[in-house]
């Protein structure tokens, strides 16, 4: 059925983005790219999160307590999470995975100061080898048989 809606969505004349989102020209979620391409973003409002310098933090969902917080000028968060490189690593993976674009390899050594093979090399042949993976000179990216599978494949690489 996925395969199916990929068919007639593009035959539709919407193209597909990542896993789950299809689009018209010019018609992408900025707001979702923010997160497949592990950029930081900011959090307003009772529940909101963000990720901005590694940490990403969840403001408290408790509407009275948030205002009496905002009021004070103080913050209200109910989780905080700090992530190392390699997590950062990691997760700047398994979100770029999501696209159809894939990972961007020269990005990633940018980033991150490493080969995405070297983070990884057991998840990247054995995917390379299942045919769920393609690698070229600029990008890892996820195959058209790779999208069934995909939460398969980028769970491999947390």
């Amino acid at each position: 059925m996925y395969l199916s809606a990929i068919d007639r969505l593009s035959a539709a004349g919407f193209a597909q983005y990542e896993v789950s989102n299809f689009a018209q020209s010019g018609f992408r979620c900025r707001h979702n790219q923010t997160y497949w391409a592990g950029n930081e973003y900011f959090a307003f409002g009772p529940g909101a999160a963000r990720y901005i310098g590694g940490v990403r933090s969840t403001n408290c969902r408790s509407i009275p307590r948030w205002l009496r917080s905002w009021q004070q000028g103080l913050p209200c968060l109910d989780d905080s999470e700090q992530l190392d490189a390699q997590d950062r690593a990691r997760e700047f993976i398994m979100l770029a995975l999501r696209t159809v674009d894939g990972l961007d390899r020269k990005s990633f050594w940018n980033r991150f100061g490493m080969p995405v093979e070297t983070l990884a090399p057991d998840a990247v042949q054995r995917h390379l080898a299942s045919g769920l993976l393609e690698l070229t000179a600029d990008h890892l990216r996820l195959t058209r048989e790779g999208f069934l599978l995909a939460d398969t494949v980028t769970v491999d690489f947390l």
